[in-house]
């Protein structure tokens, strides 16, 4: 009999493709091995490898699935969370303008987005999520153009913002360092240095941007992405067209990393030199 790793439906030995959610069918006894192509001398053969199966069948309709879930989850905690502030006074004040507060918020935040990429990239261990995005090699060479083209796209900002070409965005979680003497300061950094790089790349362009791009052309998985990060930093996009556009390169940049490299590293380190530059440019020009 063979199982659809999927659903978990069972099907006989002749069957090829599940018939719920038209997922290929392993062979039997052997759940975790995967057939890839290999070119030696001139001639193609297979390889047997351990390979496990995200790691090479996602599809678009995984990325579709989970960026719904994540709809719903986020639809949830909007009503719940206003249901709290409603009824606890100072609730909004603290999760809103706390440096605890906005830290234990984003830990909740990205850790229910991770849980929700790693179920439907259909990981069941650790390791095999951690393989499965790219977060197992070391960054490439692709890495310092896109540490380079993140410090290019902040510096445009701040420089059309001096000459009047549009404003900015303020950054709560810079200001609330600057003006924030205790410890509770650092907390403020951590949801933009680490937080931020880490879980939205891994949800973003581990998971979903590799989902779509197994069924979709470059062109419109990146188009994909834009929509979504657009809606994920709505308020950016909406307050300011020079916030939009920085972001949107930003996303363009990193889905070309992706593209050009087997390592996650190299999204993340360009995500992070994006915020990180956000205190230092702001110290300069103000």
């Amino acid at each position: 009999m063979k199982e659809c790793s999927y659903c978990g439906a069972e099907y006989p030995d002749d069957a090829t493709v599940c018939a719920i959610d038209q997922t290929p069918l392993e062979q039997p006894h052997s759940e975790n091995l995967a057939q890839i192509p290999l070119v030696t001398n001139g001639h193609l053969e297979h390889e047997t490898t351990n390979l496990t199966y995200p790691d090479y069948q996602w599809s678009a309709r995984d990325a579709w699935k989970c960026l719904g879930m994540l709809l719903v989850f986020q639809f949830v905690s909007t009503l719940v969370f206003s249901a709290i502030d409603w009824h606890i006074y100072g609730f909004y004040s603290w999760r809103e303008h706390s440096g605890l507060g906005r830290f234990l918020m984003a830990v909740l935040y990205y850790a229910i987005g991770l849980l929700t990429a790693a179920y439907f990239a259909r990981t069941e261990t650790l390791a095999s999520f951690w393989k499965g995005l790219g977060l197992d090699r070391k960054p490439s060479d692709y890495v310092w153009y896109g540490v380079v083209m993140a410090l290019i796209i902040r510096f445009f900002g701040h420089f059309a913002i001096m000459h009047g070409w549009g404003k900015g965005v303020s950054n709560f979680d810079f200001n609330a360092f600057i003006k924030t003497a205790d410890h509770e300061r650092y907390l403020y950094l951590v949801p933009p240095l680490l937080l931020a790089p880490l879980c939205e790349e891994a949800i973003n362009r581990g998971f979903i941007y590799k989902a779509f791009r197994s069924t979709y052309s470059m062109k419109v998985s990146i188009a994909l992405i834009l929509a979504w990060t657009a809606h994920a930093h709505w308020g950016q996009y909406r307050q300011s067209y020079l916030a939009a556009f920085d972001l949107s390169m930003l996303t363009i940049v990193q889905c070309y990393l992706r593209e050009k490299s087997d390592s996650l590293w190299d999204c993340i380190l360009c995500h992070f030199a994006f915020n990180a530059s956000t205190f230092f440019v702001g110290n300069i020009f103000h």
